[in-house]
């Protein structure tokens, strides 16, 4: 489904790859790449981001995908594979 419309500016990257490890897909680490954010933490100062911040966690929070992706990860780390 890609990213979840719901989200906007913040936590969109987290919630699709939550998504993505539940469905068991592989990912890989592009060392060689660089992401600048363009608002670069204007959460800390402005009352309008950080209320899509703070929304976005909450939504984040209560969201199952977020859920299922900690279960899974505790599972990882209880049971670290060979």
């Amino acid at each position: 489904g890609g990213f979840d419309p719901r989200y906007f500016m913040y936590c969109e990257d987290a919630d699709i790859c939550a998504r993505l490890r539940l469905a068991e897909w592989q990912f890989a680490i592009a060392s060689s790449c660089e992401v600048v954010h363009d608002a670069q933490r204007a959460s800390h100062r402005s009352a309008k981001h950080l209320r899509w911040h703070l929304t976005s966690m909450l939504r984040m929070w209560v969201s199952p995908a977020f859920w299922r992706y900690r279960a899974l990860l505790a599972r990882e780390r209880s049971h670290p594979s060979a």
